[in-house]
C-alpha cells in the first residue's frame, strides 16, 4: 500500500512525496535539514525535523515533531499522531498538502475533501467560492461588500438557510480575507429561514466590531450595518430593502387661447402688446455695459490660481517611517486608523524609536503592536543558560532583527547534546537560530593532530574558552614552520586568540644533556668515518637504539639521540 501527498497550494505547490511501502521501519520523516531527514522540505516555514510519516497496519500515521510551526489535520492542530484519512489537507509549514492512497493521476485526488467543507446549517445551498468575488454575483437578497482593507471593492452574494465561514483559510472558509490581521477561522455568518443575518465571534484575536462595539455572542445584523475584522471592514447590505420615491403630479394650466382670455388681457393690458420707447432702450443698453466693464475690471484685480488638493498616501507615509526597521511589517485600516505591527527589532531602543516615528503619524489611532524585542528575547534565555555551570562560557545574542546566534564553548561532546536538547524545547525561534557552539574535546584533538602533523611534537599548549596558549621549545630550523602553523590556528572556528610563547632554541641547547644517565667506557673508529662506542656494555653506532632512543650521530666526545622529535646528548672523554 502507497500512499501520497500532494502540494496544493503554498511554495512547494507542484511537489508530490510517495510513501512506498517496503521502506526499512516504514518510516518518513520529513524536515528543512537534509542530514535528519528522508523527505526534504525547502520552506523556511518548516522545521529542521518537522513531522514523521508511519505505516501501521491501520494505514498511514502522521506525528507532529515541530513546536514552533506545528502540522495541522483538516486545519486541527496535531498535538498526537494522527490516522491519515482519504482527502484530509495536511499543513505543513507554508503549503497545503492533500493525502490520498490511490495514484496522483487519479482524477478523484484532485476533488475537494469533504472534511475541509466548513459546516452549515442544514437547507438548500448554493455553490460557494473560497474567495470573495469582483466580478458579477447572483441575484440575492443579502450582499457582503468590502470597503476597506486588501479585499477593498470585493461583494460576496449570500443565500438563504446558509452559513459563512469567514477567516483567512483557503482550505476551510468560504470567504477569505488576504489580511494578517484576521485570524484563520475569524468569524461565522449565518442566514436563517426567516432572511435573518447573525454574525458570532470564533474566538479570533482580534474580535468582531459590528457598528463601533466588539460583539460577545451571537448578534443579528441590519442592512447596512458596518462589521470590522482586524484592518478589514465590510457592510452587510439588503438589496431588497424598500426605498420610496416622491413623485409631484403636473399642474393643468388653463389655456391662453380661448377667447375668455383673450378678451380678460383686453381688458387688463397684455404686456406682451405693449411699445417700449427708444429712449428707454438706449439707456438701458448703456446701463448693462457699465456694469458689464465694472464686473470685468473687477475680477481682473484678482489672479486665479488652481486649487492643488494634496492626497495623503497613508501607507506609503507609514512605510518610510519604518524604513530602518526592516524586519517589522504592517497592516492599516484606513476607515477607522488601526495600525497592526508583526516582526522584529533589535533593542529595546529600536522599540521605541518605532513607536515614536509613528506616533508622528497624524492618522494613525491605534496601534496593535506585535513586534518582538530580541534583547528581551536572548537576555531571558542567557539568564536560563546561567542556571547550568556546565553552560557558563555559553551565550545567545543577535546579529540582526530575528536572527539570532548561540555562541560558545562546551567541555564533551555529552555536554554539546544535552544543551541542544534544552535549546529546542525552551527557544521559539529555532528556524531563526544559528547554532555555533564548540566542543573544547573535539578542538584540542584537532590542534595536537596539526602539531604532530608539522612535526612539533615539542611544543605543548593549552586552551581555554578559544584562547590558544603555545609553550615549549622549537629547533632553529622549525622557527618558520611554527609561524605558519599559529597563523593557520588563527583561521580555525572556535580560536578566537593565539598566543606563541615557544622558545626558538640552538640545535645544542634544544637537547637534552644524559650524560649523568649514561657512561661511556669506550669507543673506536673505522675509515676515520665510523665511530662505535661502548655503553653499558654495549658496542653502539649510529642508527642503533638505546633505550627506545635512536643514534642519529656519534662525534668524539659527543653522542647525539632522538625519541618523538625530542634531542638528547651524551658526552664522553675516554682516555
Amino acid at each position: 500500500m502507497n500512499g501520497y501527498l500532494i502540494a496544493e497550494e503554498g511554495p512547494l505547490a507542484g511537489l508530490t512525496i510517495v510513501f512506498e511501502e517496503g521502506k526499512e521501519n516504514n518510516e518518513w520523516t520529513l524536515g528543512r535539514d537534509p542530514d535528519t531527514t528522508d523527505i526534504l522540505l525547502e520552506d523556511p516555514m518548516v522545521s529542521r525535523r518537522h513531522a514523521i510519516v508511519r505505516l501501521s497496519p491501520e494505514g498511514f500515521i502522521l506525528e507532529n515533531l515541530s513546536t514552533v510551526n506545528p502540522a495541522t489535520q483538516n486545519g486541527m492542530v496535531i498535538a498526537e499522531p494522527v490516522l491519515l484519512k482519504e482527502g484530509d489537507i495536511i499543513q505543513i509549514g507554508s503549503t497545503f498538502f492533500n493525502f490520498s492512497e490511490k495514484p496522483p493521476h487519479d482524477e478523484e485526488l484532485r476533488a475537494p475533501p469533504p472534511a475541509a467543507e466548513p459546516a452549515r446549517s442544514e437547507g438548500p445551498r448554493a455553490e460557494m467560492p473560497s474567495e470573495l468575488h469582483f466580478g458579477p454575483h447572483p441575484e440575492t437578497r443579502w450582499l457582503l461588500k468590502v470597503i476597506s482593507g486588501p479585499n477593498a471593492g470585493a461583494e460576496f452574494a449570500m443565500h438563504k438557510s446558509s452559513t459563512y465561514l469567514i477567516g483567512k483559510d483557503p482550505n476551510i472558509c468560504d470567504i477569505v480575507f488576504q489580511d494578517l490581521s484576521v485570524s484563520r477561522q475569524h468569524a461565522r455568518l449565518s442566514i436563517d429561514e426567516g432572511d435573518n443575518v447573525f454574525i458570532e465571534d470564533l474566538g479570533s484575536r482580534n474580535g468582531v466590531i459590528v457598528n463601533g462595539e466588539l460583539i460577545t455572542e451571537k448578534t443579528l445584523l441590519t442592512s447596512q450595518d458596518l462589521v470590522a475584522l482586524g484592518t478589514t471592514t465590510f457592510l452587510v447590505v439588503d438589496r431588497l430593502e424598500a426605498r420610496e420615491t416622491i413623485v409631484a403630479q403636473a399642474a393643468v394650466m388653463p389655456s391662453t387661447r380661448t377667447p375668455e382670455a383673450v378678451a380678460a388681457r383686453k381688458e387688463k393690458g397684455d404686456w406682451k402688446e405693449m411699445v417700449i420707447p427708444k429712449r428707454h432702450l438706449a439707456l438701458a443698453a448703456a446701463m448693462i455695459s457699465v456694469l458689464f466693464v465694472s464686473i470685468f475690471g473687477m475680477i481682473s484685480l484678482f489672479k486665479s490660481e488652481p486649487i492643488v488638493v494634496k492626497q495623503i498616501n497613508e501607507s506609503e507615509n507609514i512605510r518610510e517611517a519604518l524604513a530602518q526597521f526592516t524586519g517589522v511589517q504592517f497592516t492599516f485600516n484606513q476607515p477607522s486608523g488601526k495600525l497592526f505591527l508583526v516582526g522584529h527589532v533589535l533593542t529595546k531602543v529600536n522599540h521605541q524609536e518605532l513607536l515614536f516615528a509613528l506616533k508622528e503619524l497624524p492618522f494613525i489611532k491605534t496601534v496593535q503592536d506585535n513586534v518582538v524585542v530580541d534583547e528581551l528575547v536572548w537576555q531571558n534565555m542567557n539568564d536560563l543558560l546561567s542556571n547550568n555551570p556546565q553552560w557558563a562560557s555559553v551565550s545567545m545574542y543577535a546579529t540582526e532583527p530575528g536572527r539570532f546566534v548561540l555562541r560558545g564553548y562546551i567541555d564533551t561532546l555529552q555536554n554539546a547534546v544535552a544543551l541542544s536538547d534544552y535549546i529546542n524545547l525552551n527557544f521559539n525561534y529555532l528556524d531563526r537560530l544559528q547554532n555555533q557552539v564548540v566542543v573544547e574535546k573535539s578542538l584540542q584533538s584537532e590542534i595536537a593532530a596539526m602539531l604532530m602533523n608539522k612535526g612539533l611534537s615539542g611544543i605543548t599548549f593549552d586552551l581555554v574558552d578559544g584562547d590558544l596558549v603555545l609553550a615549549g621549545r622549537v629547533g632553529k630550523n622549525k622557527d618558520m614552520t611554527l609561524s605558519e602553523l599559529v597563523a593557520d590556528f588563527k583561521k580555525v572556528p572556535g580560536i578566537r586568540e593565539v598566543r606563541n610563547y615557544a622558545i626558538v632554541t640552538t640545535a645544542e641547547a634544544e637537547q637534552t644533556d644524559l650524560s649523568s644517565q649514561f657512561t661511556v667506557t669506550g669507543y673506536s673508529k673505522r675509515d676515520e668515518m665510523d665511530f662505535y662506542v661502548v655503553i653499558n656494555g654495549r658496542i653502539l653506532g649510529q642508527g642503533d637504539i638505546l633505550e627506545g632512543m635512536l643514534i642519529t650521530s656519534i662525534k668524539p666526545k659527543i653522542v647525539l639521540l632522538e625519541k618523538d622529535g625530542q634531542h638528547f646528548r651524551i658526552d664522553y672523554n675516554v682516555q
